[in-house]
């Protein structure tokens, strides 16, 4: 169980909750489409507190998954609506999700308001999470 474990346990419910959407994954080539929507997500844990001590204790991470959809620009904002809500019920606060035996915790979920990046309308969404990890 590891940090890396808690990054798969999300990645794998936020790719579950996209469906068909193209997906990039940082350092990792992607071809982003030309007229339709694509996801990027990202994983930035925070630096670990101590919950227990010892060399069998266990530290608590805390983080967030940023999942940043793209729609064409000038296409409106209802498939932005409509896929947000698609995510917030599927990281809704409290809900766990597992890897290899380690469980990750969602504390909240919430979006940005939608901007204009590289000729794409972007809505942010930020999935907060904790988990325990063994030292």
């Amino acid at each position: 169980m590891s940090v890396s474990t808690a990054q798969t346990a999300l990645f794998t419910a936020a790719i579950s909750a996209l469906g068909s959407i193209p997906t990039a994954f940082e350092n990792v080539p992607f071809t982003k489409p030309v007229n339709a929507k694509w996801a990027a997500l990202f994983f930035l844990p925070n630096r670990p507190g101590v919950e227990t001590l010892g060399s069998v204790g266990q530290d608590m991470v805390t983080g967030i998954m940023q999942i940043d959809i793209n729609y064409p620009q000038d296409t409106g904002d209802s498939a932005a609506r409509a896929d947000f809500e698609t995510i917030r019920v599927a990281f809704k606060a409290g809900y766990s999700f597992t890897s290899s035996g380690q469980v990750v915790t969602i504390t909240n979920c919430g979006r940005s308001a939608g901007r204009l990046v590289d000729q794409f309308y972007r809505v942010s969404t930020t999935v907060s999470w904790w988990a325990m990890i063994p030292r």
